[in-house]
This record gives structure tokens, sequence and C-alpha cells, in this order.
């Protein structure tokens, strides 16, 4: 984690693959290291820029993103203003690429939400299987292990994970 500091900005990218195309980005704060990963920020009204679906949200709540070193998801929670979480978003990727600056993986369409009581739910699976025959053998089943990984995850309430909440409807998502 040598190429970042505690309130540097960096810009996250997520990228498709075999297409090698940009698919979604935003900028980001990073609030904590460890020699598991970089946690990062985004205060209410940060902007998620769609590429693919060219749209820029400006997104209305706060939220955190844990990317980890080797591993094959990163997520966090998302917070209302009071910094109660209103649900966790985990994406399925490659192993993020830390350069200075900037943090990227290619997204692996496998999402996983949980809500605040730590019931999740996988999302995309459709998306997944229609693609993974261009992905290398390794990426499918390390995304299907990752599955796995990112409920024992929640189960165990690892970092940044908080403990359980009153659970609340699904945020809608772009």
């Amino acid at each position: 984690m040598e190429h970042y500091q505690i309130g540097q900005t960096v810009r996250v990218e997520f990228w498709k693959y075999p297409a090698e195309k940009l698919h979604y980005w935003w900028e980001a704060q990073v609030c904590e290291l460890r020699e598991e990963g970089v946690l990062v920020y985004m205060p209410t009204g940060f902007l998620f820029h769609h590429v693919s679906k060219n749209r820029v949200l400006r997104v209305q709540h706060q939220a955190y993103v844990a990317f980890f070193v080797g591993r094959w998801y990163s997520g966090g929670p998302d917070l209302d203003a009071e910094g109660k979480v209103l649900e966790y978003y985990w994406n399925i990727q490659s192993p993020p690429h830390f350069e200075p600056g900037r943090i990227w993986q290619y997204d692996l369409e496998i999402d996983i939400k949980c809500r605040a009581d730590h019931r999740c739910q996988t999302f995309d699976l459709e998306e997944f299987a229609a693609k993974a025959p261009l992905y290398p053998t390794e990426w499918v089943e390390q995304a299907t292990r990752a599955v796995e990984q990112v409920q024992r995850h929640m189960r165990r309430q690892q970092w940044p994970v908080r403990p359980p909440g009153q659970g609340r409807a699904w945020l809608e998502r772009v």
C-alpha cells in the first residue's frame, strides 16, 4: 500500500474483459490502509460515472469500499447521513491493481448485496454465466469461490463490516 496516503484522492475503475473497456469509475478518498488492503470513502453527493450506460449519477448516500490484496471481491457499507448502514454492496472482480492515484480491476458481473442485518442476496449470475466462456478458467473458478468468501466475510463481520443493524429495503442501483 506504499502508493497511498490517508486523505489522498484515488480514481477507482472497473473494466470489462475481454473488451478492455472502462465500465464505470468514481473518485474516492483513502481513509484506511492495512496490510490486507485499502479502504476508500465517498461522501454523500459523490459522482458515479457509468461509462457503459453513458450516465453520471450523483449518489445520495455516503459509502466505504474495501479493496483487498489478492482477493476476488471488494465492497463495504453504504451509509445514511447519520452513519447507519443502509446496505453492503460487494463486487466480484479480478484482484485489484494498486497503482499511484488509481485502483482498477475487471468486473466479473456477479454482485452481492447484504442488508444491514447481514442477510445477503447474489445478483447477476445469468450475466456471469453468459460471459464465463470469455474469461480465463481460473477467473471463473475464483469468481465462483468469491461468492462464498463474501458470505463468510459478512458472517464473521470482517473489516469493514459493522455489527448487524435493522434490515431495510434495497437501495436503487444503476
